[in-house]
Formats: structure tokens, sequence, C-alpha cells
């Protein structure tokens, strides 16, 4: 079951009075300006080279930006025992028109916070994580995809509205308070986002970010950004697409991998998005 907490009365009060935190603001320089390159209606693509300065390789961040009322997101897991694929393997294999990381993973594969597929637990609540991902309503009562933040919505596994879902942690919230602490971690990052029209966004570095710069970009981006979630960095950033003519595909290294060779990392659990039945 979904429902507000008490603690969530007076941030959300204050929301209600208030517009969310601005893109940019006077003496502040303005974001710049996105090309979008329209892949299907409510499907977006942009390779922005200006969001976010790297701290190594190259400046490039990847945006697909989707819309919830248009498509579907799924879980994708492997059977217990079985190892995981990459994006692309995933993409194979589903058919999918994206795939992307779906959260945190331990070093033995597993996928580190609460997870479920078609209405199957795959991996119980983490307590620490804020963020969880929700997509495939029971009902036409729930948005089709969202992200919710447990610091301000409380959620029942045990009661979910919805059939599939994703957790990790928070990296942004509505208010604009960053959510991570700062960090010297240098890596390639996956984020998960929704706007202020309800879309979906996923966000992927070409290039290494520490998660405390990352947030700082995204929130003076210009997108509208609402809830923002952090995926795993690294050789777990992922995130394949195709689509007609058209084909995007990233995946991160390990920083201690520089320009060696490095084999793509397998992923025990991804989000795939699908044309809407």
């Amino acid at each position: 079951m979904l429902r507000l907490t008490s603690m969530a009365l007076v941030p959300l009060l204050a929301g209600l009075l208030c517009c969310p935190w601005p893109a940019w603001s006077a003496g502040e320089a303005k974001p710049p300006e996105l090309r979008w390159r329209s892949l299907a209606p409510g499907l977006e693509f942009t390779l922005s080279q200006d969001l976010a300065p790297a701290r190594s390789g190259g400046p490039g961040m990847a945006i697909l930006r989707i819309d919830p009322q248009r498509y579907d997101f799924k879980v994708l897991a492997a059977p217990e025992g079985e190892e995981g694929r990459t994006a692309e393997q995933w993409q194979e294999e589903s058919k999918a028109l994206a795939v992307f990381n779906a959260g945190l993973y331990t070093p033995e594969g597993r996928h580190l916070g609460y997870l479920l597929a078609n209405g199957r637990r795959l991996s119980p609540m983490v307590p620490q994580q804020d963020g969880i991902f929700l997509a495939g309503p029971k009902s036409q009562g729930q948005p089709r995809a969202r992200i919710i933040d447990l610091r301000y919505t409380s959620f029942d596994p045990k009661f979910s509205p919805y059939t599939q879902a994703a957790q990790s942690l928070m990296l942004l919230d509505r208010f604009g308070q960053v959510r991570v602490r700062r960090s010297p971690k240098v890596a390639s990052r996956t984020a998960l986002a929704s706007d202020q029209q309800g879309r979906i966004l996923v966000l992927v570095t070409e290039g290494g970010h520490t998660l405390w710069e990352l947030a700082q970009a995204l929130k003076a981006s210009g997108l509208g950004l609402r809830e923002v979630m952090t995926l795993d960095g690294g050789a777990e950033s992922q995130l394949e697409i195709r689509h007609g003519d058209f084909s995007y595909a990233h995946y991160g290294r390990p920083s201690t991998a520089g320009d060696l060779p490095w084999p793509r990392r397998s992923l025990p659990a991804a989000l795939a998005v699908f044309p809407k039945k």
C-alpha cells in the first residue's frame, strides 16, 4: 500500500506552496540546450557533451526520455543459479527497445535491494536504500511508472500495487537535496529519474564522475527532474538501445581498467523498455 507518512506532510505542504527546485536562477549560467532525437512517439534520445564535466574519459551523457503512457517497463532477471547477461544479451533475448542496469549489485553478482518481476519478489527490501522504481500497475488508478522516495512516501511490499519494482539509492530528491555523501570515487554512472511531466529518464555518463558532482549537474540541468535514483556505476553501468535504424550502446569500465581491454560485466538483473501492449 502506498501512502504518505506523517513526516512527509511538512515538506509536502512546502512543495504545494512553491515550485520544485529551479533548474537555474539569476546569476547562474543557463543549462545547455539539448537537441532531442525522436525515436518514436513518446521516446526521445539525446547525447549531451555539456551537462556534466567528467573527471575522466569523455564528457558525453546519454539520456533516454520515455513516456510511460506509451511504453512498459519490466524487470529481467536470471534464474537462480544462472549467470546474468550483459545489457546487449538481455536486449537480444527479450527484444526490448532499451535495457539498462537495474540498481546496485553485490560482488557475488546478486541484485542488492528489493526486486519484483512480474509480481514475484526476487530479493527483499534494504533499509538504507530510499528509492524504488515502480511499474506495471495492477489497477488503472496508479501511474504507469514512477519513482517513490521512502523518506517521504511509505511502501509496503506485501501490498504493492505494482508488478515490477527495483530499489536503489536516492541521488537527488524533489526538493533539490543531494542524497549522497561526498566521495572521491570516480566512475561511469547510471541514473534513473522522473520529471515534472511524469516521464521517466535513463541517464548514463560515458566518462567518470563522482556521485556528488553528478547530482549537482542534474540539479542544474534544466531537465525538470523530480526524483533521481542512482543505479550501479563502473562496469555495471550499461545501456543498450535499439529502435529501427537507431542504436546506442554504453558499457562502463572499472576506474582501475584505464585503457586496457575489459570484458563486459554480466548483470544479474536489468530493467527493460517495451512498446505498450
